[in-house]
Order: structure tokens, then sequence, then C-alpha cells
């Protein structure tokens, strides 16, 4: 006897299609590209089924604007989640985050490992082959270089092209369902929140999007960078804004540069047209992430954000033509000097702040590199290990992490269940980096010693023991000496921003070689972000 097809209610249809809709979300969130929005994780009251501890998500340094000198801190990588010191070499790449959990949860398989290694061999080998030009043709009249340039950005351009998209494909084979900004994110802008959002959440989010998300132009995560920065120094009023961000984004992004005042009438007008574009431009890609952020069930529909990349790749690159107008009008400018601050000090003593500016940041880099050497032969055993930089010596932490919490990432505390064995293993390393704290104390009571003595002669060069201007004509000295410090590379960053005949693949190559080797400090890990705060 055959039985009767089934028949179910319209809404008892639309609850299991509504529910297969949500089950096919969850599967297939650990299997596609992770983009953001997704509810997957949440039920309707904002909870998350599957709880998990966040994971530290390394975002890399902020370029500098052109000329600014750079405040040296070497120990800032110490501390809770400090940087991965292979992370250096990554640091304008747009898979610097993902790098960065996976080398700090040690998740870098040997296949990803040889895909990094022969993509930084070959972004490598570009950039010296550019630099090795530009360094031949430093001399050579405007037209020669320009045609020269041409030239090579020709020669380069295939090559060019495969790195980027080898960058774009190890953004993307970096991330899985877990090392993701966004995994156990519970809000998004698209919630209809009664206090709003303030504008470092809102920039968190442009910024995230500039390195999780799929099927974004180079050109747009570089802008999205850009609009994370503006949020960042957002101000009140308009003036307050200028004062806090006085300086024109330029191409390759997010390059900051000050413009001449002297500039003639018409490269002023293709500045302001510029200007106008670039802000349409990153106005309607804000307003796509806005929209797009939250959005329900995201994967099933169109990448929004894909057909925006394609809708802007034309616009984009009519704006990188009217850059290189600029480009032409400015070279008819005469470049102001690069350091614009005069040393208040001797030639002498000024020399002296030099020195002891650079014995300060090379100890604080060695010493560094000999903790972390320690501690990269520990990662087998449960041990929690922390350090940071202080005025006058180095402080540290080397614990048994909490039982059943392998690792440098494990819970602080000497926790139960830590075998004797275990304890005179973290006590033998917790020795060795006493040994290295004690030797570090020992050169800087050398180095203040030296800088009280400098102090001592800036008194009595300015005739006055008052501390404010003795400390005021010690700091201006020290950005003199930074600036010098980074001069040369500085001149890279000119090159990079003003130099006519470049393709926009060769700008994004050298500024990113420009910012490697300015080796800015890097920021500690912010964990994945879960709930809001209860405030802003």
């Amino acid at each position: 006897m055959t039985s009767p097809p089934l028949q179910l209610a319209p809404f008892t249809v639309s609850v299991l299609c509504a529910a297969l809709l949500i089950a096919l979300a969850n599967a297939a969130h650990a299997q596609v590209d992770p983009g953001f929005g997704g509810r997957d994780r949440g039920d309707a009251g904002g909870q998350a089924f599957v709880r998990q501890e966040p994971l530290p998500i390394f975002f890399p340094p902020n370029p500098p604007p052109l000329g600014r000198a750079i405040a040296r801190s070497p120990g800032a990588p110490g501390g809770r989640f400090p940087p991965p010191p292979e992370l250096a070499g990554f640091t304008s790449d747009p898979f610097y985050p993902q790098l960065g959990t996976r080398l700090y949860t040690k998740s870098l398989s040997a296949k990803l490992r040889a895909q990094l290694d022969r993509y930084r061999d070959a972004k490598v080998a570009l950039q010296a082959e550019l630099r090795g030009e530009l360094d031949v043709l430093r001399d050579a009249e405007p037209a020669a270089r320009q045609a020269a340039l041409a030239a090579l950005a020709k020669k380069q351009a295939s090559r060019l092209a495969d790195l980027e998209k080898s960058a774009e494909d190890l953004r993307r084979d970096l991330i899985n369902s877990d090392v993701n900004w966004s995994a156990l994110r519970q809000w998004n802008l698209g919630d209809k929140e009664r206090r709003g959002f303030s504008p470092a959440e809102i920039g968190q989010v442009m910024r995230g999007y500039a390195f999780y998300q799929p099927g974004l132009l180079p050109t747009q995560r570089r802008l999205l960078r850009e609009i994370f920065l503006e949020l960042t120094a957002a101000a009140d009023t308009t003036a307050g804004a200028t004062v806090a961000q006085p300086y024109l984004f330029f191409t390759p992004e997010p390059a900051r540069v000050l413009l001449p005042d002297d500039m003639p009438a018409d490269v002023a007008a293709k500045v302001a047209a510029y200007q106008t574009k670039k802000s349409q431009l990153k106005k309607e890609l804000y307003d796509a992430v806005h929209a797009h952020d939250g959005k329900m069930l995201g994967w099933i529909r169109p990448n929004s954000l894909k057909t925006l990349a394609d809708k802007q790749a034309a616009p984009l690159d009519e704006l990188e033509t009217l850059a290189e107008e600029i480009r032409r009008g400015l070279a008819q400018v005469a470049e102001p000097t690069a350091i614009g601050e005069r040393s208040p000090l001797s030639a002498s003593l000024q020399n002296r702040v030099a020195t002891l500016m650079l014995d300060f940041a090379t100890l604080q880099k060695e010493t560094g590199a000999r903790v972390e050497t320690i501690l990269a032969d520990t990662q087998d055993l449960p041990i929690q290990a922390s350090y940071r930089f202080e005025g006058d010596g180095l402080r540290f932490l080397v614990v048994p992490a909490r039982s059943g919490r392998g690792g440098r990432g494990g819970a602080a505390g000497p926790g139960a269940g830590v075998s004797p064995e275990v304890v005179e293993q973290v006590a033998a390393v917790r020795a060795l980096v006493s040994a290295v704290a004690d030797d570090y104390g020992r050169h800087v009571a050398n180095l203040i010693n030296e800088k009280d003595e400098i102090r001592r002669e800036i008194a009595r060069a300015l005739g006055t023991t008052r501390a404010t201007p003795i400390d005021a004509a010690l700091a201006a000295a020290t950005r003199v000496a930074t600036a010098k410090e980074t001069e040369g590379l500085y001149r890279d960053y000119r090159v990079a921003v003003f130099q006519p005949g470049l393709s926009p693949e060769q700008r994004r190559l050298l500024f990113d070689s420009v910012v490697e080797r300015l080796e800015l400090p890097p920021p500690r890990a912010e964990l994945q972000p879960t709930f809001r705060a209860a405030s802003w």
C-alpha cells in the first residue's frame, strides 16, 4: 500500500526552510573565504552558541606621514601578545594579521610556509631591481629618467601582477573560520543601537574589512586603511580635524604628504579635483562596507563589495592618471628641505644625542632578540612568558601555564596540576631570562648616566638649571636625530609618491619597502572582538 504524500502547512514549510538556511550558513562558515556580517555563531539574543576564547589579531603599524620623525621604542613588543618577530618582514602585506595569528598559534603549515617564502623571495627581488634602477637614474635628466622608469615598469608589469595575486592568495589561504578578525563578533554596524557607534568602532570594522574581506582590489584595501586613519583622528570640528590630520592622502595609499604652498594654479586645481574624486570613491566604499556589515546570510547573496570593486576599477585608474599629472606639475616646483627643524645644540653635543639614541635602540633590539631566542625553545612547555622594557630595566614574567593550557599563550598563574619536572624546567627558563635582564640593566645604567651628563652639558650651554628648557632642547635634538636617521628612507618615500613614470604597482612595491625598512614599532595584538563595551 502506497503511503499518501506528506502534507505540510505553509508555516511549517517556512520554518523548515529557515532552519535549513541557517544550517547551511553554519556549515558554510568554515568552508568559504570568510567575509563579515554572518550571525551563524549567535542566537536571537546575541549570545554565541559556540564559546571560544578570542585569539590575538596583529594589525600592522600605520605608515607615518612623509618626513615625520619616528618615536623609537623597540621595547613596545614586550608584554602581553608581543608580535612574532617574523612579522617584521611583512609589515605592508595584506595578509599581515592572518599571518600573525597563524604564527602565534603555531598553525602555519609547511605548505603555507613554502608559499610565503616564494612570495617573499619574489618581492625582495623586484624591490632590489627597482631600487637599483632608481639609484642608477638618480642624477639623470628628468625626461631620460621618466623614459627609463616607464621601460622598467613595462618589464616588471607581469611579475608585479603575479606578486599581487600571490599576496591575495596568501591573504585568503591564511584565513580559516577561527583565524578571522570577525569570527566571534556579536555586533555589526547594521545593528540598531540607541547610542550608535563611535568613530573608533567604525574604524575597527573598516580596518578589519581591509584585511579580511574577499573580493576587494589592492587599492580599495589601502583606501580602507586611509578611512581607518581618518576615523582614528576624528575630531568634533572641521578645524580640529585639520589640526589632527593636516596631510593629503596620496597614492600609493596610505601615504600622507604636505604639498608646497607655491604650487602653480593649474596644479592646485588638479589637486582639488583629485581630493574631490578620491573622497567620492572613499565615501562610496565606506557606505558599501557599512551596508554590508551585519547582512544576514551574506554568503548567499552576491558579494556587493566584489560588485563595487568591478564598478570602481575604472574610476580608480582615472584617479591614478590624475595623480600622475599632479606629479609632473609638482616636478617644476623646488623640493622643500627634507629636515625642517634645526637642533638647538652644538654639533658635538647633537652627535652625542644621536649616538645615545642609537645605542639605546640597539641594546633593546639585541636584548629582545636574546629573550625571544630563549622563549623559542619553550614552545612545547606549558609556560606563560611575557616581558617589557621600562625606563630602567627589563620586566618579565615566566610562570607555568594553568593546567591544560600549554604554550606561551596559556592563561596566567602557576596553576594546579603542574608537575615538579615542569616547575623545574620553567625555573631554568626564568633563570636564563633573568640573566639577560641583569645584563640589560647594567648597560641601561651606563646609558642613563650618559643621558644625565648630556642634560648637564645642555644646562651649561643654555645657562640655566630649569628642567623645562633643558628637556625641550633635548626633545628637539632627539627629533632632529631621528629625522636624520630616516632621511635616506624618506628619500625613497618621496620617490614612491612623487616620481613620475612609475606604475601604481611599482609605487606600492617601493612604498612597502620603505615601510619595512623604517622598522616601525609593531603594535601588540588585539583580541578578536566579541561584545561591545558598555560605553564609548
